[in-house]
C-alpha cells in the first residue's frame, strides 16, 4: 500500500475549511468570521505555516515506512541494521591475488624480499607477500603478489608481462601465471546486498541443507553456486562456484571458500568446493533492419539474457529470441544457432561469445 501524501497547498486548504465560518467577538465587540482565503492575513499565513510543518512530517512517516522494509531501505538509512540482524554484511572491496612466475639470469640463486612491487603499466602495483628465493637460472619460480588497490582494477589476465618497480639484481623478467591475477572486487553493489538480504529472509535455511551451503558460498565470495548432492558418490556434496563476473576462482580462493563452509557444516557433512566452468555462447542471428545500431542493442541484450541464467540452468532458444525482439526497431530475426534448447552442465555458466551476424533471406 503506497502512503498518499497530501500536497502543502491541500493541506492549506484543509486548515482553511476548518477555519470557515467560525466567529469570535473582538475587543471592540465587533463580530468577526475567520476566512483563511483572505489574502495577507493571519489566518492565512498561520494556513501555509501549518501545512509546511505537517507537509514535513508525512515525508518523515513516509521515509520511515520505506525504512521498516528491505525492499525499499537505504544505504544510508536501516539497511545496514536489516543486514546485521539477519547476519548478512555488505561484502567490502578486495584485492586481487595470484602468483608471478619469476624468471632468473643470475648463476645464483636471487632473494627477491616481501614488499616487492610489480607495475604492468604504473597505473596498479602489485606486491609480493612473502620474500621468496628464485633458483639460479629458473625459468617460473611462482611468488605470491597481491595487489595494492583493492577493485577489479587489480585483476590481470594470465601471461600478462609485469616489471619491478625498484630492479631486482638477477630476475629477468616477470610474468603473471596461468591462473592470472584474480579475486579484486569493487564494493559490493547495494542492490546485489539487498538481493542477498532478502534471500537469508526468504530462505532461512538448517545447517546441512542446499539453502544454506548456498548463503555460506555467497558469503564466503561466489557470485554463482550451486550444490549437487552426491557429487563424490553416497552422502557427499559438491558445491560449485564461480566468481561475480563470472570469473573462475584461483585455487586460493576455494581454498577460502572451502575453508568458510568447513567452519559452519555439520560435523559429518562431507562436503567439496569446486570452480565452476565458464561457456562462451556464439549464437548466429539475422536481423531486420539489420543495422549497426541495431547490431550494438541485440548484442547486448543478449549478453544479458545470457547474464540472467543460473549455473546448469536451460539455455532456451525462445527465451533468446524474446530478448531480441525487446530491441525497439526490431522488426524480425532469425536465429540459426542454436537451433534447440540447451541444458547446461552442473558446473556451467553461460556467457555470450560472439555473435555471428547472418542475413535475411
Amino acid at each position: 500500500m503506497t502512503l498518499a501524501i497530501p500536497t502543502p497547498a491541500d493541506l492549506a486548504e484543509r486548515f482553511c475549511t476548518y477555519l470557515d465560518g467560525r466567529q469570535f467577538t473582538a475587543d471592540d465587540g465587533s463580530l468577526v468570521t475567520l476566512d483563511g482565503r483572505a489574502a495577507n492575513t493571519f489566518e492565512n499565513v498561520l494556513a501555509a505555516v501549518h501545512a509546511m510543518g505537517l507537509y514535513e512530517l508525512y515525508l518523515t512517516v513516509q521515509q520511515l515506512a520505506k525504512e521498516m522494509f528491505v525492499q525499499t531501505a537505504t544505504v544510508g538509512g536501516l539497511l545496514p541494521m536489516h543486514a546485521d540482524t539477519w547476519g548478512v554484511p555488505r561484502k567490502a572491496a578486495s584485492a586481487a591475488v595470484g602468483y608471478v612466475l619469476l624468471a632468473s639470469s643470475s648463476a645464483q640463486d636471487v632473494v627477491v624480499p616481501a614488499g616487492t612491487e610489480f607495475t604492468a603499466d604504473g597505473s596498479v602495483r602489485w606486491i609480493t607477500t612473502a620474500a621468496m628465493t628464485v633458483p639460479a637460472g629458473s625459468n617460473g619460480t611462482p611468488a605470491p603478489v597481491q595487489a595494492e588497490t583493492t577493485g577489479t582494477v587489480g585483476n590481470l589476465a594470465a601471461s600478462t608481462s609485469l616489471t619491478i618497480v625498484s630492479t631486482v639484481v638477477g630476475i629477468s623478467s616477470a610474468i603473471v601465471d596461468a591462473s592470472g591475477l584474480a579475486g579484486g572486487l569493487d564494493l559490493e553493489d547495494v542492490e546485489v546486498w539487498r538481493s542477498r538480504i532478502l534471500l537469508r529472509v526468504r530462505q532461512r535455511a538448517a545447517a546441512g541443507t542446499s539453502a544454506q551451503y548456498k548463503l555460506d558460498a555467497s558469503d564466503a565470495g561466489a557470485g554463482y553456486v550451486n550444490v549437487v548432492p552426491g557429487w563424490l558418490g553416497d552422502n557427499t556434496v559438491g558445491i560449485i562456484v564461480l566468481l561475480a563476473g563470472p570469473t573462475v576462482p584461483t585455487a586460493a580462493q576455494i581454498a577460502t571458500i572451502q575453508t568458510y563452509i568447513d567452519a559452519r557444516r555439520p560435523v559429518r557433512g562431507n562436503v567439496t568446493v569446486v570452480p565452476g566452468a565458464i561457456i562462451p555462447q556464439n549464437p548466429t542471428i539475422s536481423l531486420n533492419p539489420d543495422t549497426q545500431a541495431a547490431r550494438t542493442q541485440v548484442q547486448a541484450a543478449v549478453s544479458s539474457y545470457y547474464e540472467g541464467v543460473a549455473m546448469a540452468g536451460w539455455l532456451y532458444v525462445s527465451a533468446l529470441s524474446d530478448a531480441i525482439s525487446s530491441v525497439a526497431g526490431e522488426t524480425s530475426h532469425f536465429i540459426s544457432v542454436p537451433s534447440a534448447d540447451v541444458k547446461l552442465e552442473a558446473n556451467q555458466v553461460p556467457v555470450l561469445g560472439a555473435i555471428t551476424w547472418g542475413s535475411v533471406a
